[in-house]
């Protein structure tokens, strides 16, 4: 009896004195935590990172920016004050130590001293660098939302604007943010788009003043060209929103009376997205058809009608069941109609041949009964063979 009552007594000595060494080793850490205004950082979280355990700690700022905990291990610690899950500063290989009469180990984060350099130097020279370098990262990106935020609210005040007919007000707009972020393609697209929409609006009350705006757009889309060019490697995404510049450049040209221009972006814009090309091939057609009415050189306007076509035939080639290519193509041919001496109309050669191949695509197209009415009057038949297919 008496033996198992020193065993018992032995074990609880051994109790007794294990958490009497393990509070031995507990010491007091505190401090207080300021940010570069001197003003105290609330709400913070101060984590101590014991580096021989592993073992974390997280303390609480109260509302002097303060901290404390009388249950801190002794040992090696890596202490990081984090807000809103940013570290703000860190200090590294900092020592706990169990002070006489239980005094704290006194872990201040004053950071206006320690981005002066004037703090308690617990970082080496490596350290304080990736400290700067985080700062710098974080200032960035904070200046990057704010610039985004500002942008994006001159973009609605912009699309505002444009709804309104307020197209001078859109075009100012839209001038300040290309101006305060001018690496943006984005914006100059906007601008020049806004600069074409107060061409139109000046269009019947001052035709010079209307030509200046669209020479400014033309300028505009170009700026968002060459910001896209400068990838040496585009996405797939970045080919097709090139293409797109390219495709709107055209628009201004066409204002401008310079069908030669407007015709090379299109052709680029189907070169840098392949997949598209049927669509840039046949809108190449109202710029080229056009362009013929404006001029009263008949050979010019041969030209320009035959350019039109040899589009509507990259348009097929690129898609051949693209049914309004066909269509357009003869509707294109029949301007290059003759007449014989009795006074009958003697197509262009292919005129009738795109008409049924419209047919044979399209049996029950939007087109069919016209193109059907215009094969018999140029006293031709219509093939009768075509199933009924889907309108393209």
């Amino acid at each position: 009896m008496k033996t198992k009552l020193r065993t018992a007594l032995s074990a609880l000595l051994v109790i007794v004195l294990t958490i009497f060494v393990a509070a031995q080793n507990l010491a007091r850490v505190e401090g207080k935590c300021t940010d570069d205004a001197g003003k105290p950082i609330a709400g913070a979280t101060v984590e101590l990172l014991n580096t021989d355990t592993g073992q974390k700690t997280n303390l609480k700022t109260d509302k002097s920016g303060g901290f404390l905990s009388v249950g801190v291990t002794t040992g090696s610690y890596k202490i990081s004050l984090i807000q809103n899950g940013q570290v703000l500063f860190f200090f590294n290989n900092v020592t706990i130590h169990l002070l006489p009469e239980n005094a704290p180990n006194v872990i201040d984060f004053n950071l206006a001293k320690e981005h002066a350099g004037q703090g308690t130097g617990h970082m080496t020279a490596e350290q304080q660098k990736q400290m700067g370098e985080a700062r710098k990262r974080n200032a960035d990106a904070a200046k990057e939302r704010a610039e985004i935020g500002s942008l994006n609210k001159m973009l609605t005040d912009a699309a505002a604007a444009e709804q309104a007919g307020n197209w001078d007000q859109a075009v100012t707009i839209l001038t300040q943010a290309a101006q305060t972020a001018p690496n943006r393609d984005l914006l100059w697209a906007r601008l020049g788009g806004a600069e074409l929409g107060a061409g139109d609006a000046t269009k019947t009350t001052s035709k010079e003043q209307s030509d200046q705006h669209y020479q400014k757009s033309a300028t505009d889309y170009q700026k968002a060209v060459q910001l896209l060019s400068a990838n040496p490697n585009p996405t797939p995404d970045q080919k097709k929103q090139r293409a797109g510049q390219h495709s709107k450049l055209r628009q201004p040209y066409d204002k401008t009376r310079q069908p030669q221009q407007g015709t090379a972006e299109y052709n680029l814009a189907a070169q840098m997205d392949p997949p598209s090309a049927a669509m840039y091939y046949f809108s190449l057609r109202p710029t080229l058809t056009n362009s013929a009415t404006r001029e009263q050189d008949q050979q010019i306007k041969t030209k320009d009608i035959e350019e039109a076509n040899a589009a509507f035939d990259k348009a097929i080639a690129a898609k051949p069941d693209y049914s309004e290519a066909y269509y357009q193509k003869a509707i294109n041919l029949l301007s290059k109609a003759t007449f014989d001496k009795t006074g009958k109309m003697v197509p262009a050669e292919g005129t009738v041949d795109a008409f049924n191949k419209y047919l044979e695509v399209d049996p029950q197209g939007k087109h069919a009964e016209e193109a059907k009415s215009i094969i018999a009057s140029l006293g031709e038949k219509v093939q009768t063979t075509y199933k009924k297919g889907k309108s393209k």
